[in-house]
C-alpha cells in the first residue's frame, strides 16, 4: 500500500510547469496521475475550442474557479494521455523535435485535436503526414484518414496505394483499409490493367511525317 501511495504523489513536469502560470492540469489515469502541468490560462483556450468554451462559460456565469488554482486542486484532463497532451504542448510552445513523428504519435495527435477541437493544430498534423507520407505504408495512412475523417490525406494516399501490387497487401493491410476501400482498390487496379491492355493492342500511329511524304494514310497502314 505504501508503494501505491508513493506512485501517486504529484510531481511537477520538468518542462511544462511554470511557477508563475495560473492553471494547474493533471491527468486522471492512475499510471500517469503523478504529473502536474502549470500553464498560463490563455494557452489552452487560444488553441482549443473546447477549453475556450469551458473557460468562457465559467467566466460568463460568474463562477469562481476553484480547480486549477493550486497543485492540490488541479484540472483533470479526461479522455487523453500524457503523450497526447505533450505532443500538443510541444507544438504550441514551438519546441523543436529531434526526429519525425511516428505513426502512433500522429494518430495520438489527431485524437487529441479532435477531442479538444484544435483546428489549427490539426492542420499542422495533416501537413506533417503529407510531408512524410512515403515513410509509411499507404494502408496505414488510409486507416488514419478513415479513423479521423481526414479527407485531405486520402487522395494522394489512395493514389500511392493504387500503385502497390495487390499481391503485396497483407491481411493486416486489408484490415486497415476496410472492405469498402479494398473493394474500390481492386476495381481501380482492374480498370487500369484493362486500359493498359487496350493501349498495348492498338496499332502504333505515325504522328509526324517527313515533308516529302506523299501518302500519310498509307504510311500509317504500313
Amino acid at each position: 500500500m505504501s508503494g501505491l501511495g508513493a506512485s501517486t504523489t504529484p510531481t511537477q513536469h520538468p518542462v511544462y510547469y511554470f511557477s508563475n502560470a495560473s492553471h494547474v492540469f493533471q491527468f486522471g489515469c492512475p499510471q500517469i496521475d503523478n504529473v502536474l502541468y502549470r500553464l498560463c490560462g490563455s494557452v489552452l483556450p487560444s488553441n482549443s475550442e473546447t477549453f475556450n468554451g469551458m473557460f468562457a462559460a465559467m467566466e460568463s456565469a460568474g463562477l469562481e474557479e476553484i480547480d486549477g488554482k493550486s497543485d492540490e486542486r488541479p484540472i483533470h484532463l479526461a479522455g487523453t494521455t500524457q503523450e497526447m497532451f505533450e505532443l500538443f504542448l510541444e507544438h504550441t510552445f514551438g519546441r523543436a523535435r529531434a526526429s519525425q513523428y511516428t505513426l502512433e504519435e500522429l494518430s495520438n495527435f489527431l485524437h487529441f485535436c479532435d477531442m479538444y477541437q484544435c483546428s489549427h493544430t490539426r492542420k499542422f498534423v495533416v501537413s506533417c503526414i503529407q510531408s512524410t507520407r512515403y515513410h509509411f505504408h499507404p494502408a496505414q495512412l488510409i486507416n488514419l484518414a478513415i479513423q479521423y475523417n481526414t479527407g485531405a490525406i486520402f487522395p494522394f494516399t489512395f493514389k500511392q496505394l493504387v500503385n502497390t501490387p495487390i499481391t503485396q497487401l497483407t491481411a493486416q493491410h486489408r484490415q486497415l483499409l476496410g472492405n469498402n476501400v479494398f473493394t474500390s482498390l481492386v476495381y481501380v487496379q482492374a480498370a487500369l490493367e484493362e486500359h493498359r491492355r487496350i493501349v498495348a493492342a492498338e496499332e502504333p500511329k505515325i504522328l509526324i511525317h517527313t515533308s516529302d511524304c506523299q501518302d500519310p494514310v498509307g504510311c500509317n497502314k504500313d
